[in-house]
């Protein structure tokens, strides 16, 4: 079972989080924010897959992946030591987010993933 962190709930339980934020150069509004938003897409993925290191989400064939980009680099530049990897097969869509072979824990922070993901 996946449990999930409630990304309208969550103004104020990620910050206190050490995982979320820790190498992060965003200020504490900015982050609250971004954090909205990977957790707004990781509502809409159709599902949700462990990797070692991060997972993988699985995203429907609406989704805008220009949209999808946009998160990823802006996320990238704030905070390096994620590595992203968009997948599109026809009608697939697919993002994987890692952090190094002992990034999960910072990938579920990210993404308001308990710790059976």
């Amino acid at each position: 079972m996946i449990r999930l962190v409630d990304a309208r709930t969550a103004e104020s339980a990620p910050l206190s989080d050490p995982l979320v934020g820790a190498c992060c150069s965003l200020e504490a509004d900015d982050l609250r924010q971004r954090l909205a938003e990977w957790r707004a897409l990781r509502d809409r993925a159709t599902g949700i897959e462990p990797l070692e290191g991060g997972v993988r989400l699985t995203l429907s064939a609406d989704e805008r992946m220009d949209a999808v980009a946009q998160l990823v680099d802006a996320e990238s530049r704030c905070c390096p030591f994620y590595r992203f990897t968009i997948r599109v097969e026809g009608p697939g869509r697919a993002l994987s987010v890692e952090a190094g072979p002992t990034g999960a824990p910072a990938v579920r922070a990210l993404l308001g993933l308990d710790e059976t993901v």
